[in-house]
């Protein structure tokens, strides 16, 4: 299910892909080209935002002024086949652009979860896949071209306006809007993804290896059950084979059933769930990068996700766990665990090194408060960053100390955008911007 937009121009309404999000913008407008954009971003009620697929859980899209959309100005706009990178529309979804510059021979080296994002709200979040040794998309980013407050476009690059590329790699659209975006990219390439079940500790045990071992590996935690998922994938130059229909939203579905039905008989639930994965079939397929990294999630959740330090990672994840299945018999969506390397980007949250993300979802009509009171401090004791578009409870003060360079990112923002005609209400608070 989309985020829903309603109307265009006035009397728009916009609601995120969960729906824990909604604002009435002033206009909703859908750009085709810079001269449009300019316009917009000059002439256009304030603040100005920019939404993708409304995929963040915290109101990074939302105003009550003009709401901008980048989907109508194109794909891949050029590509330099020799250094593999390739000019393209920040708007576009990563789903449309993978697909396209498949036809070049070139695919993105890693990307997440999903690929329903657009290109830009992915890199202004730092949006990332899971692979010890693969960083976040915005790391990929060579270049970029922002729109200023001022309609002006701008270029920056490690070789043009170095400190505004830093902070515009990630940055949450507080400093302009990102229209184009050069990414480094690899040769096209296909994965071998096999997919098992097995219990929490050897979850536990094994994990750091298999981060060390396998190009990508993850796994899902099923609450209440005592087993989990991995998912591992390689590189192999093996024919691609048929893939079985994904049922990927019936199990979560399936995962819903059995807490509704087994109410407060948490030894049936427990039991329903551990025989079901010990009949667990996995997959075993090979196929195209981008078709196989990316998975449908159609069943609605919040989420609140926290990169911590490598080796405080697994000890919180197990805390967490306990947590969990001691006071919330409510909560069935699977706990992820990834590993991200690292990067040099000012507002990445890897940019002091590689972290292990957990992240623990609620399904959207259930309530999530319990992120805040009983997981976050979990997160936040053992150093955690917060993914910037997930849920979190942190404000200007706490992030000025997690990031040594957050002081620098907010002098760019106001040397670039003084008058804060991107900065919302919510962004103001991040930033630390008085009288807002």
């Amino acid at each position: 299910m989309p985020q829903e937009i309603q109307g265009r121009g006035d009397a728009a309404t916009w609601r995120n892909w969960s729906g824990n999000q909604r604002a009435t913008p002033e206009a909703v407008a859908m750009p085709h080209d810079t001269d449009e954009l300019a316009a917009l971003v000059t002439g256009g009620a304030g603040p100005v935002r920019m939404v993708g697929a409304g995929h963040s859980f915290t109101p990074l899209c939302a105003t009550d002024g003009t709401l901008v959309q980048l989907d109508a100005m194109g794909l891949v706009h050029s590509v330099d086949r020799q250094k593999k990178r390739a000019w393209v529309n920040a708007g576009a979804r990563l789903r449309d652009l993978s697909p396209e510059l498949e036809r070049h021979g070139l695919a993105f080296r890693n990307l997440g979860d999903i690929n329903v994002q657009s290109l830009a709200g992915a890199v202004s979040t730092a949006t990332h896949g899971t692979g010890a040794e693969l960083p976040c998309l915005s790391a990929e980013i060579t270049a970029l071209k922002l729109m200023m407050a001022d309609g002006r476009l701008l270029t920056v690059s490690r070789e043009q306006e170095p400190d505004v590329f830093n902070a515009a790699r990630v940055s949450l659209g507080v400093l302009g809007v990102l229209v184009e975006a050069e990414v480094q990219l690899v040769d096209a390439y296909r994965l071998h993804r096999t997919t098992w079940a097995e219990p929490l500790e050897t979850l536990v045990r094994e994990a750091n290896g298999r981060w060390q071992a396998r190009r990508n590996y993850e796994f899902f935690y099923v609450p209440f059950s005592g087993y989990g998922i991995s998912i591992s994938h390689e590189e192999t130059d093996a024919e691609p084979t048929p893939r079985p229909e994904q049922d990927d939203d019936e199990a979560v579905l399936g995962l819903k059933r059995a807490r509704d039905y087994s109410g407060s008989d948490m030894d049936g639930r427990r039991g329903f769930l551990g025989a079901a994965f010990e009949n667990f079939e996995g997959e075993d397929v090979v196929g195209n990068s981008w078709e196989l990294l990316a998975s449908q999630r159609n069943v609605r959740f919040n989420e609140m996700e926290y990169h911590l330090p490598v080796d405080d990672a697994l000890p919180v994840f197990e805390e967490v766990v306990r947590q969990i299945e001691k006071t919330r018999p409510d909560v069935f969506f699977p706990i992820e665990v990834r590993r991200t390397g690292g990067d040099d980007i000012w507002l990445s949250p890897f940019n002091d090194g590689g972290r292990v993300s957990i992240a623990v979802h609620a399904y959207h009509e259930d309530e999530c408060d319990f992120f805040f009171s009983e997981i976050e401090p979990l997160f936040r004791e053992a150093g955690g960053r917060p993914h910037w578009g997930k849920l979190h409870g942190l404000k200007y003060s706490q992030f000025s100390g997690l990031y040594p360079e957050f002081e620098m990112f907010c002098s760019i923002r106001n040397r670039l955008d003084p008058e804060g005609r991107f900065l919302s209400s919510y962004l103001a608070g991040l930033f630390g911007v008085e009288g807002w």
